[in-house]
């Protein structure tokens, strides 16, 4: 089962408008492109010389680009300071015409910020600049109280767990509570170590790697993801699972099969340069789907169009609508 163009385009027109909030580690993406012509003569290490730099919303602040780009309205909650990077991130939240309201200052925690070096179309080396670690009482008050706020009136709630400090269990009891009195679906982006936060919640998005991680099976065939999501499904008291298992595509646990067999989905991507926040447009295009009341099978085929046109792409980026439904032209050609 494929969806058409025709079905992608129904799904993402009612996607427009559809407020969606996203609870999340904010982050800035920093990129340096560059040339690479010779080796370093005091290291054996390549020389890059910097010919253009760019930043860009990364984390769950990356979750909220990719769903402004396919026209829903992002409810974006997090963490940062009012340092440069701060400063920075909120001039692209505003930019991208997201509202930064919803992220809270926490002066004892530097805005997180990951500068990745690219050189010839590849990239070479990443820097991270974070402090990890438990957010303080009154941060963790003010979260609760930005999130109750940014779930009114939205169709779903996404997770984007980077596991940096806004993930912690006072949040997440908040998160359940809130959300079981809503009727709002809960959709997680996981880290294995914070497991055990996760019960409960409607679907998981995690890669072949996490699964294995978040159950000690292993993930490399149809059948070992097989168990593996029937396991962890059952032992969490999900509602479903979409496993992302890169050029093998998808496995989606959904409600309607039981949980028995998984739908496989085989890869859209024609070319890939950067896996690069591809996660953040999964997560972001099947919740919206979800959101605008697609069904589990569309919303994740719709998902892995998107993420075939976002790997194409050099760097974090995000899937427009056109882009999307000019992707699926492309695939019915062939």
């Amino acid at each position: 089962m494929r969806l058409d163009r025709n079905q992608a385009e129904a799904l993402l027109s009612r996607i427009q408008g559809l407020k969606v909030a996203v609870l999340g580690d904010l982050m800035l993406d920093e990129y340096l492109f560059g040339e690479v012509n010779r080796i370093s003569p005091e290291a054996p290490v390549p020389i890059v010389r910097v010919v253009r730099e760019q930043s860009v919303l990364g984390g769950a602040a990356n979750v909220a680009a990719n769903l402004k780009a396919i026209g829903a309205e992002p409810s974006l909650v997090g963490v940062m300071q009012n340092d440069a990077a701060g400063i920075r991130l909120t001039d692209l939240l505003v930019r991208w015409k997201i509202d930064p309201r919803g992220a809270i200052v926490d002066g004892q925690r530097p805005t997180i910020i990951k500068t990745r070096v690219i050189g010839q179309q590849q990239q070479m080396l990443r820097i991270d600049r974070e402090e990890r670690g438990e957010l303080g009482d009154a941060s963790v008050d003010a979260l609760r109280s930005k999130l109750e706020t940014a779930l009114k009136g939205a169709g779903a709630l996404i997770i984007s767990d980077y596991a940096k400090g806004v993930v912690c269990s006072a949040v997440m009891e908040a998160v359940q509570s809130l959300c079981r009195a809503e009727g709002i679906p809960w959709i997680v982006d996981p880290r294995p170590n914070h497991r055990a936060l996760y019960r409960g919640a409607t679907l998981m998005t995690p890669n072949t790697k996490e699964l294995s991680e978040l159950t000690g099976f292993d993930t490399r065939s149809d059948a070992e993801v097989t168990r593996a999501g029937k396991h962890l499904v059952e032992d969490l008291g999900l509602a479903g699972l979409l496993v992302t298992r890169s050029e093998k595509g998808m496995a989606l646990f959904a409600p309607d099969s039981g949980h028995r067999d998984p739908w496989l989905i085989p890869t859209e991507a024609r070319e890939v340069f950067d896996v690069s926040g591809a996660g953040d447009t999964v997560i972001a295009v099947f919740s919206a789907a979800i959101a605008a009341g697609g069904d589990w099978q569309a919303a994740a085929m719709l998902s892995n169009a998107a993420a075939g046109v976002v790997v194409g792409k050099v760097g974090t980026a995000t899937a427009s609508p056109g882009e999307i439904l000019a992707h699926y032209q492309e695939q019915e050609a062939i």
